[in-house]
């Protein structure tokens, strides 16, 4: 007999009966049938006069369903393909707060549920090759550039000519102008005694002006500690390669030639173009600073670190130098780290012209007035209709930033080698994370000034990663939308907490081979008959099987070269399990590994 214990949590805007529709939420969990067995992936469907509405049971065989309805009895529907369907009524009384819980029962009465979930191996990694604890260095560098007044709007003009910048200016008594005129854009500097609220307003009000905005300060950060200037880049014994598997990557792409060179702009400080380890990668005639506007990219300066110079550093040894792929430098900061939104905007512009395949860019900007409106936002779209990857860093104070939080940009949140996400980094709406290093413990090590090296921390690490994931994606399959390239990221990345398995952990390997979990059959072998069960991921990578009782050989195979055989290279796993009747196994972990 079906069972149902009626549990309800009633959120209620108005009253039942009078005023406003009431919203309601009805949340509660689905258990097979007499157990504390989650049912994961469940379809709950609340039926309320003629309107439907619809929910899924998670992990943990929890759901909620808010929806409006003036109705005291409503139908409710759970399904599940290993289950028998149960349909009951259920009667809303305001003055109760419980809580639902479903009981379902088994299609195949006798057998014994076999459960879990699925996902790639976590390396091990090295704790000393390539990398320091933070302690080794103690003398840090913050590189955050200092906040600034504001005293600068961006203006928009209908048409764009030295003439117009100068009627506009002169019209608000701009104390100076200038003008950007690859993004056809003029930023003007406030009176001294207006506020930039009023500046800016006035400005939009001007006949010649499309829109104006506040030309706030973008903002690169992350802290570096320094390493002796005789170290030497040797990407294949880094943590955060492996943790990544890179250097499986790097296998797959060794021999492979692009019909063009896939071009990657890199937004960020001046730059050591000097340096061995990437002076062969730099593509320093299509250079370009956005501050100076002229070629100027080269950092030369006697001081600790360079921001621009580690972030390239990372994407040249993600890429493995490969002779197909090309960094551009795009200077968007002055010589002391600061840059504008104007200055972005222009980079982002720049790279367009440059017909570039990605733009990583590690910096950004807390909030913006009117996001979706503003002159940034028009760039980023303008770049992502033509078809151009964004990798951004998401923010390292826990929030996300700007542009990684437009959702055409794809924003990278930082990992630690312990393979979690970083404190400090932006999480909420980050689903794609690279690894980033940490404050105290294990930091990215990369290129810095004079030839020498760093270790440094932040999402501004880990955005460089994706990009350079990406080139390689982009390196075998030239034709690749941007759109297909982060969704591939993705679907191949390594969850990284099941209790939100949308957050994960770049996969170059899988991703470049087009490996997702989702491809993996689940095979479950009875020793003595040779039975054989199947079962597949679903989409949160939690599988489940029936099974009688007995001893079971238990593999997992993605199929990399596709020729229906276990061969090097493929993702596999193998153990023995033994079924017990009414034992129900629902916690077994499957994580693949490389098949040597």
């Amino acid at each position: 007999m079906k069972k149902m214990l009626l549990c309800l949590v009633i959120l209620l805007t108005g009253c039942l009966g009078s005023g406003p529709t009431p919203s309601i939420t009805i949340s509660g969990a689905v258990y097979q049938q007499d157990t504390a067995v989650p049912v994961v992936n469940a379809k709950i469907t609340i039926e309320t006069g003629s309107r439907s509405y619809h929910s899924e049971s998670g992990l943990d065989g929890s759901f909620a369903i808010t929806l409006r309805s003036s109705h005291t009895l409503l139908r409710i529907t759970v399904e599940h393909p290993g289950y028998k369907p149960l349909t009951d009524k259920i009667h809303v009384n305001p003055s109760e707060l419980e809580f639902l819980v479903l009981e379902l029962t088994p299609k195949t009465p006798g057998q014994t549920l076999v459960a879990g979930r699925i996902d790639y191996a976590l390396p091990k990694l090295s704790s000393t090759a390539g990398v320091y604890a933070a302690s080794a260095f103690p003398a840090e560098t913050n590189i955050k550039a200092a906040s600034a007044d504001l005293t600068e709007i961006i203006v928009e003009p209908y048409i764009f000519s030295e003439a117009t910048a100068a009627a506009i200016a002169s019209a608000l008594q701009a104390k100076s102008y200038r003008l950007y005129h690859n993004a056809e854009l003029l930023v003007l500097e406030k009176p001294w005694d207006t506020a930039i609220e009023i500046f800016v307003e006035a400005a939009r009000n001007h006949p010649l002006v499309r829109q104006a905005d506040i030309n706030f300060s973008i903002v690169a950060s992350a802290k570096a500690a320094l390493a002796p200037m005789s170290s030497t880049f040797d990407n294949h014994s880094q943590w955060n390669f492996q943790a990544i598997y890179m250097n499986y990557a790097w296998q797959q792409i060794h021999n492979r030639n692009s019909d063009r060179r896939i071009r990657i702009a890199v937004l960020d400080t001046l730059i050591d173009i000097e340096h061995p380890d990437l002076n062969q990668i730099l593509n320093l005639d299509d250079a370009y600073n956005v501050v100076k506007q002229n070629q100027h990219v080269g950092d030369n300066r006697s001081r600790a670190f360079s921001h621009g110079t580690h972030v390239a550093g990372i994407i040249a040894a993600a890429v493995d130098f490969h002779h197909s792929i090309e960094i551009i430098p795009i200077v968007v900061f002055d010589e002391n780290d600061r840059g504008k939104i104007s200055d972005l905007i222009a980079g982002i512009e720049k790279a367009l012209e440059l017909d570039v395949d990605i733009i990583n860019i590690s910096l950004g900007i807390d909030s913006l007035t009117n996001p979706y409106s503003h002159s940034l936002y028009k760039t980023i779209q303008k770049a992502a209709d033509r078809g151009i990857l964004m990798t951004a860093s998401a923010g390292n104070y826990g929030n996300l930033i700007f542009p990684a939080k437009y959702s055409e940009v794809m924003a990278v949140g930082a990992s630690t080698i312990h393979y979690q996400i970083a404190d400090y980094s932006a999480a909420s709406g980050v689903e794609v994370f690279a690894p980033g290093g940490e404050l105290y413990g294990h930091k990215i090590y990369s290129t810095n000034l004079r030839g020498g090296y760093a270790y440094a921390y932040g999402t501004s690490m880990a955005a460089p990663h994706a990009a350079g994931a990406a080139a390689l994606i982009k390196l075998g399959t030239p034709n690749i939308t941007n759109y297909e390239i982060e969704q591939l990221l993705w679907e191949t990345g390594t969850v990284l907490n099941f209790a939100d398995p949308d957050q994960r952990l770049i996969n170059a390997y899988a991703a470049i081979t087009r490996t997702p979990i989702a491809n993996a059959v689940i095979s479950f072998r009875e020793k003595e008959s040779l039975v054989e069960y199947k079962a597949y991921p679903e989409h949160n990578r939690y599988f489940y099987q029936f099974l009688p009782p007995g001893s079971y050989l238990v593999s997992a195979h993605i199929d990399t070269d596709r020729n229906q055989f276990v061969n090097s290279g493929d993702w596999y796993y193998q153990q023995e399990i033994t079924v017990e009747a009414d034992q129900h196994i629902n916690n077994l972990e499957i994580r693949l590994e490389v098949y040597p």
